[in-house]
């Protein structure tokens, strides 16, 4: 997958000096650029504090400090960080469970991923041969899934076809999706489009 790149532009202005009565001219044009960028901004904090997860919280808004405290320490004597230990991906399922995959890393730096259900840990996984793995929960029906980065996935629901939206796991990306309606399938492709995968993801 592309990485985003930054590009800087350096724009010069030129020409002939500016009419001294038009300097700090306020027109209600400007009022309403000026109102639009400070909606904008306004917007972006918001998302900021919904969104942002502290450092010192890697668990986010799933797991209790004691529950946390749990998974890090079960997960760590695998071989991991302990401070590394953080989730990926998650949902909260309709018992009150949570459905989550933890990632990790080892002291040579490979890492690692597992799925956790409340504070049982599934299996290590280091690697992805499939170019899906998808993990499944029920009430409400819900899925995790891994995603190899040389592929394409998107989500056929109810007729409709659409994007899926990764995250990187530090080897490969993953995704979660919720309330999956009986039928639904995830369809991988190839980057010449070829189809890998089809998958039910409504069980």
């Amino acid at each position: 997958m592309p990485r985003a790149r930054e590009t800087c532009a350096s724009l010069t202005l030129r020409g002939e000096p500016a009419d001294a009565g038009s300097v700090n001219r306020v027109t209600p044009h400007h009022v309403v650029v000026a109102g639009f960028l400070a909606s904008v901004l306004v917007g972006l904090a918001i998302l900021w504090s919904t969104f942002h997860v502290p450092v010192d919280r890697p668990w986010g808004w799933l797991y209790s400090a004691e529950k946390w405290d749990a998974v890090r320490t079960s997960f760590a004597r695998r071989g991991f960080q302990p401070g590394s230990v953080h989730v990926v991906t998650a949902t909260t399922l309709a018992d009150g469970r949570q459905f989550a995959l933890i990632g990790a890393r080892t002291d040579t730096g490979r890492t690692c991923v597992a799925v956790a259900r409340g504070t049982s840990i599934g299996a290590t996984i280091c690697r992805i041969s499939k170019p899906v793995m998808v993990f499944y929960a029920r009430e409400p029906r819900s899925i995790l899934a891994l995603v190899r980065g040389d592929v394409t996935v998107t989500m056929i629901s109810q007729g409709h076809e659409g994007g899926i939206a990764a995250v990187p796991t530090g080897i490969e990306f993953a995704f979660n999706s919720s309330f999956i309606h009986p039928g639904d399938r995830l369809r991988a492709r190839d980057a010449a489009g070829r189809v890998l995968a089809n998958i039910t993801a409504g069980r």
